[in-house]
Parts: C-alpha cells; structure tokens; sequence
C-alpha cells in the first residue's frame, strides 16, 4: 500500500489504482462551480511521482479513471500520457467513464468493461456482495465507494481519513483522486483498515485497529 492511496505490487511492476476522476474539476468549473486550480494536475503530479520513485509498467484502473467527457483536465492527460507513452494502461470501466471508445484508444488505454481476471485476481469497479462464491479468482480488487473512517481522540476531536478496506473477499481502495469524497466505512472485526494520514508533512499508512 502507497501513501499515494494506491498499491503497488513490485514483483509485477504493476500499480493498481481506483476512482482518479481526471476531467472532475473541469466538469464542476464547466457548470459555473468555483473550483480552487491545481487539483487536476496534482492528481498526474502524484503519478509522476510513484513512477519515478518505483519501477512501474503497467497500470490498473478500478474504474473512473475520467470523471465526464473531454475538458481542460483531459487534455492535460493527453500531454501526461506523451510523457508516458510506454506505460501499459488498462481500465475496468466505472459508472463515470462515458467517454466514446474512440478516446480510450486515443490515450492507448486498454478497456475491460466489468471485469478483468488477472494473476488470480479479480480487478473491478464495484465491491461485490461478499456471500458471492469466488471462483478462478483468489482475492477481488475494486473501488467505487471511496471508503474512509472516522477517528475520535480522547477530547471527542474527530478526523476522517481515506483507507484500504480488507475484507475476507476484497480490497476496496481509497480514491486515488484528490478531488474525491469519502463513505465513511463500518468495517466488522475480521476486517483490516489501513488509513494515510498526514505525519510531519508526508503521508504515511496506518493500521487501525
């Protein structure tokens, strides 16, 4: 797990992210919403910054990669992904990727649309109903909820904080995005929450207990 609220699994060189919503800032400032600038390039500046620190050669989307149809913030992409052009990219289509087909193919983007079986895993955008049997599948990777949880401290302070979600059956990842809300999780007692919180001005993960 990455302070950067992704996973990165090094004997694959492969990063496994979910709900990025590039284009999100641009869609809300297209309606005449005030948005502070620099939330869309700090999503690609975050990105950046894993593939030159760690070895990476393929990515995977858990779904929202984009937020709406072409904007500024797309097209930002576009020249982030002449930068990259070796990078493999595939995405597991969520319920706010709409672009046309056309434009996956553009960014060489490679589209799965519910699913994508991979090393025994199961990558995919929504959590699935944990009485589902799994199977040809170990473990299920997905996002959608943006999960987070709500710490209390002994003066009743609250701070809600984005997390990995362990169940007995998947991992929800955080929203890799920062323009992104968060669902407050009431993980049970088999569960394991890990949260990135912010300590000396870097982020780090943390277990919950």
């Amino acid at each position: 797990m990455l302070p950067y609220k992704a996973i990165y699994i090094e004997k694959h060189k492969t990063l496994i992210a979910s709900d990025i919503h590039l284009g999100k800032v641009g869609h809300f400032r297209n309606a005449g919403i005030a948005i502070p600038g620099g939330l869309a390039e700090a999503d690609l500046i975050s990105l950046d910054k894993i593939i030159k620190e760690l070895e990476v050669n393929e990515l995977f989307v858990l779904g929202d990669m984009f937020h709406s149809g072409v904007n500024y913030d797309v097209r930002l992409f576009d020249a982030w992904r002449d930068v990259h052009h070796s990078l493999d990219i595939n995405l597991v289509k969520g319920n706010h990727d709409v672009m046309s087909d056309e434009i996956y193919n553009h960014f060489e983007i490679r589209l799965h649309k519910k699913y994508f079986l991979w090393n025994r895993f199961l990558f995919t955008h929504k959590p699935l109903d944990e009485s589902v049997q799994l199977n040809g599948c170990d473990y299920v990777f997905c996002g959608h909820v943006h999960p987070g949880v709500r710490l209390t401290g002994k003066a009743k302070q609250t701070l809600s904080l984005p997390c990995f979600h362990f169940t007995e059956k998947q991992c929800i990842l955080p929203a890799f995005g920062e323009f992104t809300g968060k669902h407050i999780i009431k993980p049970n007692g088999r569960d394991r929450v890990f949260v990135v919180a912010k300590s000396e001005n870097e982020y780090i993960v943390l277990k919950v207990d």
